[in-house]
């Protein structure tokens, strides 16, 4: 049987493609896919992750957004690139797939809250992004937290530095968790299961040219493979990793990857805000990545790239 998954994810490169791959893995029910505030600009995004669902001629899950901001806004030079990617000539003129509701489209918190409250058995959530919209949702809804089985986020830093260079900060917090640390905080503090995939482990995992060669090989016989091309050349030259895409792979296969039992906490404020942090007493039980098979894991992601 096919887990049910929510994919709320911030719009950039890898998140739209995390999408693709739970969308078309056998293994996944891909429920909603819900845009966030983040590495993006969410109006674009959405109306890209419409495009992309109709160019694969994808069904079954709901996209939806929400332009709610977040505390620390990602820098515009990152966010740009929903207009190049919305703008793909990839795409041409495509009548969009109605994967939304009447209007503009429902707001991620009501496609979320939906999914959940319906759903005859507990959802997996895979967050690429800020946690800002699902933390509303249980804040709103906090008996909803039974519906879930598990989180699956990618997020923090914990034995190596983070990304976030900012201005009167550490350096120390990676930037999904220090978009909205408080929001990371309160998911945590639910205490549904918790899988994290930090920059620990995709640190070691960057996009090479070896795979995007591969890649390139079934471009021409395959569609998601062809647009999974396209996107990945937006951010050539970039030092780019498999950050997001690592994380579907840790729903839709889990056995690729090591996970080891942690206590952590969020520091919310000051210049280490969005630090994960471990810690003896008081924050929450949570399973951290520790390691994957990288062979393997790029193996699954050629093979779904295949499907369509």
């Amino acid at each position: 049987m096919a887990k049910p998954v929510i994919h709320d994810n911030d719009g950039h490169v890898d998140d739209l493609l995390s999408s693709v791959l739970l969308w078309l893995s056998p293994e996944i029910e891909l429920q909603a896919a819900t845009v966030t505030d983040g590495d993006c600009y969410v109006a674009q995004s959405f109306e890209a992750l419409l495009k992309i669902a109709t160019y694969l001629d994808l069904e079954g899950a709901e996209v939806a957004y929400s332009e709610d901001p977040v505390p620390h806004p990602f820098p515009d030079n990152w966010r740009r690139e929903s207009y190049i990617i919305n703008e793909l000539p990839l795409f041409g003129e495509l009548a969009l797939k109605k994967l939304y509701q009447q209007g503009q489209g429902r707001k991620s918190q009501a496609a979320v809250t939906d999914c959940l409250t319906h759903s005859k058995v507990p959802l997996t959530i895979v967050s690429t992004g800020p946690l800002t919209n699902l933390a509303s949702v249980f804040e709103e809804n906090p008996d909803l937290k039974n519906k879930v089985d598990e989180f699956v986020i990618m997020g923090g830093a914990i034995d190596v530095p983070g990304n976030v260079e900012e201005p009167d900060h550490d350096g120390s917090a990676e930037w999904n968790i220090y978009a909205d640390p408080s929001a990371a905080k309160r998911i945590f503090d639910l205490g549904v299961p918790v899988k994290l995939i930090t920059l620990d482990v995709t640190n070691q995992l960057p996009v090479t040219q070896e795979f995007l060669s591969r890649l390139e090989e079934q471009t021409e016989k395959h569609r998601a493979s062809l647009l999974a091309a396209r996107l990945w050349s937006l951010v050539k030259g970039f030092e780019y990793y498999f950050w997001d895409t690592v994380t579907a792979a840790a729903a839709i296969e889990p056995g690729l990857f090591t996970f080891k039992e942690m206590r952590l906490d969020i520091i919310t404020h000051g210049r280490s805000a969005g630090k994960v942090s471990t810690t003896l007493f008081g924050g929450r039980k949570v399973m951290v990545a520790s390691s994957v098979q990288k062979e393997a894991f790029e193996e699954l992601l050629l093979g779904i790239l295949r499907l369509r």
